[in-house]
């Protein structure tokens, strides 16, 4: 199963939430956990019907600020069991039903103060038995090791991180491509990048599922890179997807397309009557705009994965002496 988490720092922005219907598109996350929304109820939900999710958890606004959102491809994979501003807790399930563990959905309250609570709230969501995994934004790093820049971490706000981790039996699940999931993108000495972001789990988690990663994808549109977790499950059966053609009003404007259709629709009848001659021009038109809004999203695909693969490459090596360039 793979299950996708990002702070991203508001959903109101359409370019933000393209990335994350570029994210589900290329990924296919079963899951996704969404914080810092800035949305009430009403938008949330219609973002999740946009990306064809079946199930879902919304944890509304307080003014301005925060916000959580959980997804679900298939209405009977989680169950909800209870949820805050900063969690949500979930049962998972394969569809076999002999796997059965609880996800928390994690968001460490941001103000350094105030983090002992959520930390104990995380604590008491501690399973007697079966498998417990966590995913999201803690707000907090382990060691000094986990940041660059700035300031050093307070030892003590450390210290109660890995205190938790030890009271729940947690285990860091590590990460892949980049160790560190945010950035101030200053262009000074001031430039700071930490690990924020992360999945743990117990002894049973890992016991059912000894084959995982975590990996950190590129950060657009927040200063939070999303992070994805795929681990290996069963998985018995298939659904296929239906496609019904649907001419985009927005193609228009774009060059060629046109051309796509004078061509179809000069394409001789030949024998047909006037009926059947205009359904077979229909058809073909309809065929050819396929193919070429297939080609068309399929260039615009590719130039996306260029500069997207450009981005974290900078990303990777980020410093204040080339952040002007990632931005």
């Amino acid at each position: 199963m793979r299950i996708l988490s990002w702070n991203c720092r508001g959903l109101g922005n359409p370019q933000t939430v393209q990335y994350l219907g570029m994210l589900i598109k290329e990924k296919k996350p079963e899951v996704v956990f969404l914080m810092e929304t800035k949305l009430s109820y009403t938008k949330a939900y219609r973002i999740s019907k946009r990306f064809r999710f079946q199930g879902g958890v919304v944890v509304d606004v307080v003014g301005r600020r925060g916000g959580l959102m959980l997804m679900w491809k298939e209405e009977n994979l989680l169950e909800l069991i209870n949820y805050s501003q900063h969690h949500i807790n979930v049962r998972v399930s394969d569809e076999s039903g002999s796997n059965r563990w609880l996800l928390s959905c994690f968001y460490g309250h941001p103000v350094s103060s105030l983090r002992s609570k959520t930390w104990s709230l995380l604590s008491s969501f501690k399973p007697e038995i079966g498998g417990w995994g966590v995913i999201g934004d803690f707000n907090e790093v382990l060691y000094n090791n986990e940041k660059e820049g700035g300031n050093p971490r307070s030892e003590y706000l450390m210290r109660k991180f890995r205190e938790v981790m030890e009271e729940g039996s947690l285990c860091d699940l590590g990460w892949a491509r980049n160790k560190f999931t945010w950035s101030n993108c200053h262009e000074d000495e001031s430039f700071t990048k930490e690990r924020l972001d992360r999945a743990i789990a117990n002894v049973d988690w890992k016991s059912l599922y000894p084959v995982h990663t975590v990996e950190t994808l590129p950060a657009i549109c927040s200063d939070h890179s999303p992070i994805f977790l795929n681990y290996s499950i069963e998985r018995c059966s298939f659904r296929r997807w239906h496609h019904f053609f649907k001419y985009e009003a927005s193609w228009n404007n774009e060059e060629g397309c046109s051309e796509v259709v004078a061509e179809a629709w000069r394409k001789r009848m030949g024998e047909r009557s006037r009926m059947e001659g205009l359904m077979w021009k229909l058809e073909t038109t309809q065929r050819k705009l396929s193919q070429w809004s297939r080609n068309l999203n399929r260039e615009r695909l590719e130039a996306i994965k260029e500069k997207t693969h450009q981005l974290d490459t900078l990303q990777r090596n980020v410093g204040s002496e080339n952040s002007r360039e990632q931005k």
